[in-house]
């Protein structure tokens, strides 16, 4: 049975598996069960699904909080979020003991997501919707200073995504790829931002995530790293087949919603170069931090 790491390792290319240390162990001395190369079968469906439960949970908790469930209760979001992260919690735990197999990427960037830019987001669409149109400049002080804790928070998670994805860089864009879709549903939805159906949304966009992640693992690896960027368009056309409107900014909000498109843009290009950060990380960088902190 290969292990997923060492899948994964072989997967992106490495001709030498990498221990936990970072010492280099040759082909020659391990043994060719454990580094041949990857199928592409139900092994790797498998995968698939494990890689993207997280997101799948997340959006099912998160539809469920909005009532698109009938059979399912409807819990309040704050208590579901806390299950969710404690849950992810104890994924990333077990993810670290086994050296971040690249089918734990997801859920492991999936917590600084629920935890930081979920929240600062919602808020700042709710800020949006009371003071769209009032004409006063001090009203976009708390816009501004929820616009830097999103900007922190994104700073955040792409720490985080490339410091797991070095692991197997390819799939690292995926870990990224629920800002650019929550980003996009709350400038679609904002004004009026009704709790439920921002929750439906955010759930539907989610579910749009674990689709792709599980899409990426089955695809071939040279098309792995387009996957989300196919994802994010598949998001916009879904805004054009549901005829959603660009929502109407008035007043002194004008300015500060330019820069919320900044963010999505700025986000799309990171889900885009994400492969090719995480990869650097992985051959150059990280063995520089290593001896740095050695």
């Amino acid at each position: 049975m290969v292990t997923a790491r060492r899948e994964i390792v072989s997967d992106e290319e490495t001709p030498a598996w990498r221990g936990r240390d970072g010492e280099a162990v040759g082909a020659a001395a391990v043994a060719p069960e454990t580094w041949r190369n990857p199928t592409f079968g139900m092994e790797y469906w498998r995968l698939g699904l494990a890689a993207a439960l997280p997101s799948f949970l997340a959006a099912l908790a998160l539809l469920a909080c909005a009532g698109f469930l009938p059979l399912l209760p409807r819990p309040p979001v704050g208590v579901m979020l806390g299950v969710l992260l404690t849950l992810l919690a104890l994924g990333a735990v077990a993810a670290h003991a086994t050296d971040y197999p690249a089918w734990t990427h997801p859920g492991v960037a999936l917590i600084p997501t629920l935890a930081l830019f979920l929240p600062f987001a919602v808020v700042r669409g709710q800020i949006v919707t009371r003071v769209n149109g009032d004409p006063d400049l001090p009203v976009v002080v708390p816009l501004a200073i929820t616009w830097l804790l999103l900007l922190a928070a994104t700073v955040t998670i792409v720490a985080v995504a490339l410091a797991v994805g070095r692991h197997a860089p390819s799939f690292s864009g995926l870990a990224l790829l629920p800002l650019p879709l929550v980003q996009a549903w709350l400038l679609i939805l904002a004004p009026p931002f009704h709790e439920r159906v921002v929750t439906g949304a955010l759930g539907s966009a989610l579910a749009l995530v674990a689709f792709a992640t599980f899409a990426a693992w089955v695809a071939p690896t040279r098309l792995r790293p387009y996957v989300p960027l196919a994802a994010i368009a598949a998001q916009f056309g879904i805004f054009w087949l549901q005829r959603f409107p660009w929502p109407t900014f008035n007043g002194a909000l004008r300015p500060v919603i330019a820069l919320d498109v900044a963010l999505l843009v700025g986000l799309v290009g990171v889900v885009g170069i994400a492969p090719f950060l995480s990869s650097w990380a992985r051959h150059s960088a990280w063995p520089t931090i290593r001896q740095f902190f050695d």
